[in-house]
């Protein structure tokens, strides 16, 4: 599973890429703009370091393929 990690704010991103489908609900609801779909129509996680951690993008996922470290601990 594809897993994006800054070490700035200590946000860890998982995208499972099985599940995926490309829906962009990730994508179109991240005020930061974190999201973006790669050549293949997956979610990928590119700007995590300018993630907020509002958690958003895990709660608007369609096929539930986003794991966010904010709801972790």
């Amino acid at each position: 599973m594809p897993e994006w990690h800054s070490d700035e704010n200590d946000v860890t991103i998982k995208i499972d890429h099985e599940k995926c489908y490309g829906a962009e609900e990730c994508v179109n609801v991240c005020p930061a703009e974190v999201y973006q779909l790669d050549d293949d129509g997956k979610a990928v996680a590119e700007n995590v370091e300018d993630c907020i951690e509002c958690g958003a993008c895990e709660g608007v996922c369609p096929p539930e393929a986003i794991w966010h470290s904010v709801w972790s601990g």
